[in-house]
């Protein structure tokens, strides 16, 4: 999300009351901690953080698999990455194009995967 840090200590009641302020109304995977160690892992959905125990991967999977459950489209903040992930990572493709870079880059990740 533009322009929304956290401090690491920031209680999940004051983010989720953070993103109720912004109307953030779409999922979110939310990590507690630093980059060298993540303390928590939750997926935000209507307010509601459910803390995902499997980490950061699997919240996003989570969060991906969401917004197809209630329908929604992506934020515009992550859409392309979210896209992306959709394409590349389940499998699942619309209407919308990739961009050329974007196929280009999920055609080198099939590739690889299809070769281990």
């Amino acid at each position: 999300m533009t322009g929304f840090l956290l401090q690491v200590s920031t209680p999940m009641e004051s983010i989720l009351k953070s993103l109720s302020d912004r109307h953030v109304n779409h999922p979110l995977a939310i990590v507690l901690g630093c980059r060298e160690e993540v303390n928590q892992v939750f997926l935000v959905v209507e307010g509601t953080a459910i803390p995902v125990s499997l980490g950061i991967v699997s919240a996003i999977d989570r969060m991906l698999k969401l917004h197809f459950i209630l329908n929604m489209e992506y934020a515009v903040e992550c859409k392309h990455i979210l896209h992306f992930l959709q394409h590349t990572v389940l499998d699942v493709a619309d209407t919308l194009p990739l961009s050329r870079s974007a196929c280009d880059v999920s055609m080198y990740i099939r590739n690889k995967i299809r070769k281990q």
